[in-house]
């Protein structure tokens, strides 16, 4: 096809140089802003120039469209609502989210994993609020979340505005993945579903990049008890397949409350090939090695002696062979309770995982 020409892609048209030019200047005279904010709209709207202009002003009538600029060229355009805008320009700490926003990508991110517990209304807003406190000091740039519930989550977008919120259903309990919208750029999700499941379990994925490292995130929530471990198996097999039939240019990370045993994890035939535990690729430190333990939290009480320690939440990493992710650290975080409270922010241990971009 001839290189001046107009072409349709599988990601939509795709103008000549000409008519992009000259759409991205009526885009700019229209709105009175500059050919870099003409672009970020255009592009993600097929260069269809009205819904440009319409997702442009409707965003801007709500207070939504920010523009950060250092000198005369813009620098990162934002699509945010006015509740969002207002919150993180309140943020006492501000300063330190828009020292990230910048055009080169990070070398390193930081990721973590939690079910919640929403389910618990005991003590659930001071919870919740202490989840929000550890996520605003530990800044993670990807956050899988499991046990969340509707109001939980609007807690959570009011409170953590630089995030993007992508969530597994909207009733009931389920999978939220987050996204710091300073570091992580999301491409598209899809939630694919556990046929057999009797618990609404899914799976959510998620394809993000940070510069030239691609993502595919599946974030899920297997099903519960040890009488259900067949079903568990059948969603592991779902999961890694997923994984598997994944380009081999792009970064997998599967994570989240798997319920799993080890196991089921040998009768599935382990682990698929080059995917790692990061916890074990870490160094399987001891100190980290139970996620839901009964002996240290007390959320969820067992009468007797007997005290459960199990590690059913866990990272899998699947590298890609270019630009890859590295991990360099695994912890447990959610270790300590509430002040004033005797509870932990959940009864399960969140997970933090420190990765390289290589």
């Amino acid at each position: 096809m001839n290189e001046a020409s107009s072409s349709q892609s599988e990601d939509g048209y795709v103008p000549n140089a000409k008519e992009a030019a000259d759409l991205v200047t009526k885009f700019a005279e229209v709105t009175g802003t500059d050919t870099a904010c003409a672009q970020f709209y255009l592009q993600d709207r097929d260069w269809d120039l009205q819904r440009s202009l319409d997702a442009y002003f409707g965003a801007k009538k709500s207070g939504g469209v920010h523009v950060l600029t250092d000198g005369d060229e813009p620098q990162i355009v934002f699509n945010i609502n006015k509740d969002v805008a207002s919150k993180l320009a309140e943020a006492e700490d501000v300063a330190k989210f828009l020292e990230t926003a910048t055009t080169k990508p990070p070398s390193e991110f930081r990721m973590i994993s939690w079910n919640i517990d929403g389910l618990d209304d005991r003590n659930l807003k001071m919870r919740t609020k202490s989840v929000v406190k550890i996520l605003q000091s530990q800044r993670p740039d990807i956050v899988f979340l499991q046990e969340v519930i509707p109001k939980t989550l609007d807690y959570l977008e009011n409170n953590l505005p630089e995030y993007k919120f992508i969530a597994g259903d909207e009733d009931g309990y389920f999978t939220v993945t987050m996204l710091n919208m300073f570091t992580i750029h999301y491409d598209s999700h899809e939630v694919i579903s556990f046929p057999q499941t009797t618990m609404g379990r899914n799976l959510l994925k998620v394809e993000a990049h940070m510069g030239p490292l691609k993502l595919k995130l599946l974030n899920t929530h297997m099903e519960s008890t040890g009488e259900f471990a067949d079903e568990r198996m059948n969603q592991l097999n779902i999961s890694f397949r997923e994984i598997t039939g994944t380009d081999k240019s792009v970064n997998v990370i599967m994570g989240g409350d798997l319920n799993m045993r080890d196991k089921e994890l040998a009768n599935v035939g382990g682990l698929p090939d080059r995917t790692y535990d990061v916890w074990e690729a870490c160094g399987s430190r001891k100190e980290c090695q139970w996620t839901w333990d009964t002996m240290r939290n007390t959320n969820k009480e067992f009468p007797g002696q007997f005290k459960p320690r199990c590690r059913f939440d866990r990272i899998f990493l699947r590298p890609a062979t270019s630009t890859s992710a590295v991990p360099k650290f695994f912890g447990l975080i959610g270790l300590q309770k509430i002040s004033g409270y005797q509870c932990f922010p959940s009864d399960h241990w969140g997970l933090l995982a420190d990765f390289d971009a290589k």
